[in-house]
């Protein structure tokens, strides 16, 4: 092969990494355009950030940047992934929140289904269509059996 695009002396057709970023081609968003020193907090080859000579190159900034599936314009913790806590809303923010994710900086969320009722005063937490005006009685009356 003629084409060697990072100069290391292998040539793209055998070389798993074409740009020398430290992203496998297999995963790289971008395999012919290294990243240098840009962040890439998921390691999918985009550029957490792209500014104007970024996009010169032809890249353009991540939109998921923990690589979560939650966009960041939506991830309450842009920059730290879910991993495999549940997140019933897409909010970024896990349901349940155990020391592991709590050693990253997140917390439970409080509207685990994003319907605007915290989850202590909802009757159906993980339901967000469900109508708010359903409350859990406060007081359930019970019928008493003569005998």
């Amino acid at each position: 092969e003629t084409i060697d695009t990072d100069a290391d002396g292998i040539g793209n057709n055998a070389d798993t990494d074409d740009d020398n970023d430290g992203v496998a081609d297999s995963s790289d968003a971008f395999p012919l355009i290294s990243l240098n020193s840009a962040t890439d907090t998921d390691s999918d080859g985009r550029p957490d950030t792209c500014d104007a000579t970024c996009v010169s190159l032809g890249m353009a900034a991540d939109t998921d940047d923990d690589g979560d599936m939650v966009p960041d314009v939506d991830d309450g913790y842009p920059l730290v992934s879910l991993g495999t806590n549940v997140d019933t809303d897409m909010d970024g923010r896990p349901d349940e929140c155990p020391s592991e994710c709590q050693s990253l900086g997140m917390a439970a969320d409080a509207d685990d289904d994003g319907d605007g009722v915290l989850d202590y005063e909802d009757p159906f937490p993980l339901l967000s269509t469900a109508t708010q005006s359903k409350k859990i009685p406060e007081r359930i009356n019970l019928l008493r059996v003569s005998q």
